[in-house]
């Protein structure tokens, strides 16, 4: 099992790299996705999720981006009731 947490230099923003087996997740990744490409290639492993824990209003998360770039499936909690898309 390997985990760790990926700190943003240009803003508060830390994500998270979890891997087993041969897979991998990422957790509210940034949108500069090569970090998590580099460590997923030295790992051997390919990523298969991507988990959004929150709204991220204050920054733009990278998830479309690196499903794009990876296949992987994007998984989120339901929208608040103020804020839900119409």
């Amino acid at each position: 099992m390997f985990y760790q947490a990926v700190k943003s230099d240009i803003v508060s923003h830390l994500s998270y790299i979890a891997a087993s087996k041969g897979e991998a997740l990422v957790i509210d990744p940034r949108r500069d996705c090569d970090i998590y490409l580099e460590i997923a290639q030295n790992l051997g492993v390919s990523i298969k999720d991507i988990f959004e824990t929150h709204r991220n209003e204050d920054y733009v998360i990278g998830s479309i981006e690196l499903s794009k770039l990876t296949g992987a499936k994007i998984h989120h909690g339901p929208a608040s009731p103020g804020n839900m898309e119409k």
